[in-house]
């Protein structure tokens, strides 16, 4: 008799484990991601943020995609062929694809994407289509980009948000970013803004069968610090841009598992040039100013005070382990005493510089070690820190004298190179404009031999590295930190979260 209490509470606490188990089997299972940033606008023809593209590759299917390798994989397009001349490329698509809304995606659908997207007066990928003279629809389910010129990197820019299809009969509403319909994986429940974003799985996925969650939560946490704190509790199953400071302790922890992988990101700091008041600051006015900021850096230390040397220092946009990355310009080493030298030269010994960034903990580092260093050449610099949302505000307006810009990178240079450097490109917010290095990014362009596009964009390389309208910093890679019981997780080197494969571990 003493025993039988004991018996039956335990008894009684394994039925309610048991039925609970049963109720979340009936509820179906979720995905819990922390994200570093809000989106902006949920369309893809006028977002503008890492934080937006990241939550599109749940939602919205691409005509292509890239592959861990970073050549082109098939995705909504089954295959591709160019025309003999380079200026046309015909599409297969896919069969059976349904856009959320259950319309079908056909050659049609193809058509008004592309030219929603070139046409569209906010949309921001009209410089990232310009080559695009027209579409023809040359069967339901095959379709004909027809090119101005010859254009490499198409297929590149497809496999990013030019290449998202949105179903028409939602896409030609105004209000699409408050509702949008895609053709992916996932379909869009709600939005919280700077809280979260449901989605669910869409039951009539040409491939549902692959993705093993029945929903996806990304919730803002902009500090790594909580968003880590939040998985190791388990009030997150998954979170991204795991701090360098932080990698130990993940693997220290056995309820998580660390996944990561070689980045195309950049971080810089871009120079506002010409765009409103912020461009009457010094450094726009003198480049041998500019260069004198950079000499008063010291990448490496960058990379190890604030990244615990888990980052690659760099001076360049495109990372080393892009074949396209030039090896005749290496990292200039700290020379404060040459920093000195070009001040005098532009005849000044203080300038002041006023730096605006988001205040995460990353940029929030890095930006209090530039000003350390800037100030021993006689910088007088000054920390803007912003929360996300007026921040991406302020660089969408050009309203910043220096800002520190990080940009997701892609798998070929010209989507990263035309979109900050080329005269009306989708980034130059500072408003740089060269016409010699205009016409070298239009030839690589136009070159389909990739030794010559490597000549090219060396000598492009060496025109940006002159003029420095924006300062390469390092190249982040990707750290995500997940519950052990997520399983199929893989990092894609454009740190996107890919959901195929992925699902409940036992």
């Amino acid at each position: 008799m003493r025993n039988s209490r004991p018996l039956v509470f335990a008894a009684a606490l394994a039925a309610s484990l048991a039925g609970a188990a049963v109720a979340a089997s009936a509820q179906g299972t979720n995905l819990r991601v922390g994200i570093q940033d809000d989106p902006d606008a949920l369309d893809p023809a006028t977002s503008g943020t890492y934080a937006g593209r990241f939550v599109f590759a749940a939602m919205c299917d691409k005509l292509v995609d890239i592959a861990p390798d970073l050549t082109i994989a098939p995705q909504l397009a089954q295959s591709w062929e160019w025309a003999p001349d380079q200026k046309a490329i015909t599409f297969k698509l896919r069969p059976g694809v349904k856009f959320h809304d259950g319309t079908s995606f056909d050659a049609e659908a193809v058509k008004f994407n592309i030219e929603r997207m070139l046409t569209m007066k906010d949309s921001r990928r009209k410089a990232e289509l310009s080559a695009v003279a027209g579409v023809e629809v040359v069967a339901p389910d095959q379709v004909r980009l027809t090119l101005k010129e010859p254009f490499a990197p198409l297929l590149s820019v497809l496999s990013d948000r030019a290449g998202m299809m949105v179903s028409p009969a939602a896409g030609a509403k105004d209000d699409f970013a408050n509702a949008p319909v895609c053709a992916g994986p996932y379909k869009f429940v709600e939005r919280k803004a700077r809280d979260l974003i449901k989605l669910t799985k869409f039951a009539d996925y040409w491939d549902a069968a692959n993705y093993g969650y029945d929903s996806v939560a990304y919730y803002y946490v902009p500090d790594s610090t909580v968003r880590l704190s939040r998985v190791r509790a388990g009030d997150l199953d998954l979170v991204e841009r795991v701090a360098p400071t932080d990698l130990k302790t993940v693997r220290d922890d056995k309820s998580l598992k660390l996944h990561g992988a070689p980045g195309l990101a950049v971080s810089h700091l871009m120079v506002n040039l010409g765009n409103g008041e912020k461009a009457n600051g010094p450094l726009a006015k003198d480049a041998r100013l500019r260069k004198a900021f950079e000499l008063s850096l010291d990448r490496a230390i960058i990379n190890r005070v604030a990244f615990n040397g888990e980052y690659t220092a760099d001076n360049q946009m495109i990372p080393p382990s892009d074949p396209f990355h030039s090896k005749a310009h290496p990292v200039p080493a700290r020379d404060v005493a040459a920093a000195k030298a070009l001040m005098a030269k532009a005849g000044v010994t203080s300038v002041p510089v006023e730096i605006t960034f988001e205040n995460a903990l990353t940029d929030a580092r890095v930006a209090q070690i530039v000003q350390s260093m800037a100030k021993e050449a006689g910088f007088d610099v000054k920390l803007l820190p912003l929360e996300t949302a007026s921040a991406i505000q302020r660089y969408l307006a050009g309203n910043f004298e220096v800002y520190i810009g990080n940009w997701s990178g892609r798998g070929d240079p010209d989507p990263t190179l035309y979109a900050f450097f080329s005269c009306a490109g989708g980034q130059n917010f500072n408003k740089y404009c060269n016409r010699d290095l205009e016409t070298v990014l239009n030839n690589a362009r136009a070159e389909g031999d990739a030794g010559k596009r490597k000549a090219l964009y060396e000598k492009a390389t060496g025109l940006y590295l002159a003029d420095l309208p924006s300062i390469p910093l390092y190249h982040p890679n990707w750290f995500f930190a997940a519950r052990a019981n997520v399983g199929g997780l893989s990092v894609y080197p454009d740190g996107l979260l890919r959901l195929k494969g992925v699902k409940p571990a036992p």
